[in-house]
């Protein structure tokens, strides 16, 4: 794909992003830090480009730390090292900065979808995944710390996260829960998300008011399956299967939570008040600098692709902006599709390609990364000399 445009263009006025807006699409950005918070950059594409969401990660807040020269986060840095607070009070104070202005701007389409948009999610420290008590803990004080009501906490759903999530969830903070890549781990999710709307409600929360989400590595795991596959026009089945298994995903979960939805205990949470989660779809790619072609092509197809009502696309700047130039989407693409998504599964197994092992091998790669990416993190915030000149 060429005449990738630069990523801070606004696609202002898509009819592609208006028109998968009116499907019920919505569009969270990824991969930002405060720079486009305090130069006006987010302000624009949500009035302009349909963006109702925004996902926080420390990849994109260490890059930032680590530019040459000044940077956005160099003062409170430096005001954090004179009070000599450590660098996981240092980071969650980043963070807590960070969601409390984005919080602010993403305000007003929160309260005009009555809280089903206009969300802010930030990810917990990933070290923490097998540590239920420490990993809970961290998400009440980032809660308090940012105090907004369109805050997601994101646990990650490996280790301890389904019993974190249930336990936020108990405590009236909403969840996004990441990193899913298999129906079996999105039944587990679902599982301690309901139990903790239920023990919500039992203490007399508004349950309408406890949002939860559920993020699929949809891009992640068809990368792996076609690189299985192997190299574009090689053996006929297997061309034919390439690009096939984030649709095949995104149905077979569309049809797990319409399942869900029909049950006798989704009914008890209805009358309490609860809302169905959000399915949300990502990319996994936050780093833009340089966008890849080849995976810009793949997420403008999977976003044409898997179109339905009240789900989640997540996408960098540059995603989202070559999605609005060039996608065609197709409508409504999940609904009664189950059949053909077990065909694919079928196909795939066929060919030696088991899901189920794939997705937690998949499942334990991106953990070690969100933790080797919180650790750089934490190694950013002590490093830079701006920051040790304070001290």
């Amino acid at each position: 794909m060429t005449g990738v445009h630069h990523p801070a263009d606004v696609p202002a006025d898509s009819p592609v992003l208006g028109g998968l807006a009116a499907e019920g699409v919505s569009f969270w950005l990824a991969g930002l830090s405060r720079p486009v918070l305090a130069d006006g950059t987010l302000a624009r594409w949500i009035a302009q480009a349909h963006i109702t969401g925004l996902v926080l990660s420390s990849a994109a807040m260490t890059c930032e730390i680590r530019r040459a020269g000044d940077h956005a986060y160099r003062e409170q840095l430096g005001l954090l090292a004179q009070r000599h607070a450590s660098p996981e009070e240092t980071v969650r104070a980043l963070f807590a900065y960070d969601a409390r202005w984005a919080c602010d701007l993403l305000s007003a389409a929160h309260t005009a979808t009555d809280g089903l948009d206009g969300w802010v999610c930030v990810e917990l420290d990933a070290r923490l995944a097998h540590d239920h008590r420490s990993a809970v803990e961290e998400a009440r004080a980032l809660a308090a710390a940012v105090n907004r009501p369109n805050l997601l906490v994101t646990v990650a759903a490996a280790g301890a996260g389904p019993a974190v999530a249930r336990e936020c969830l108990a405590d009236g903070i909403g969840v996004n829960v990441s990193l899913i890549h298999s129906a079996e781990r999105y039944g587990e999710v679902l599982d301690a998300c309901w139990e903790g709307l239920e023990r919500a409600h039992r203490a007399g929360r508004d349950a309408a008011r406890v949002a939860c989400a559920a993020t699929w590595e949809l891009a992640e795991v068809e990368a792996a399956v076609d690189e299985r596959l192997g190299a574009p026009g090689g053996a006929a089945g297997a061309a034919a299967l390439r690009g096939r298994t984030a649709l095949a995903l995104a149905r077979t979960a569309h049809d797990l939570q319409d399942r869900r939805l029909d049950s006798e205990r989704w009914r008890g949470l209805r009358n309490a008040g609860a809302r169905p989660h959000r399915l949300v779809w990502s990319g996994a790619g936050a780093a833009e600098s340089r966008p890849d072609p080849g995976r810009l092509a793949a997420r403008v197809r999977q976003v044409e692709e898997i179109v339905a009502w009240r789900t989640v696309h997540v996408l960098t700047r540059a995603e989202l902006a070559e999605t609005a130039r060039r996608a065609r989407p197709r409508g409504d693409s999940l609904m009664g599709e189950s059949t053909a998504a077990l065909d694919v599964v079928a196909a795939l197994r066929r060919r030696g390609i088991r899901l189920g092992p794939l997705a937690a091998d998949l499942e334990r790669r991106r953990l070690r990364r969100a933790e080797r990416d919180r650790r750089e993190l934490l190694d950013a915030v002590q490093g830079p000399p701006a920051v040790r000149a304070r001290r």
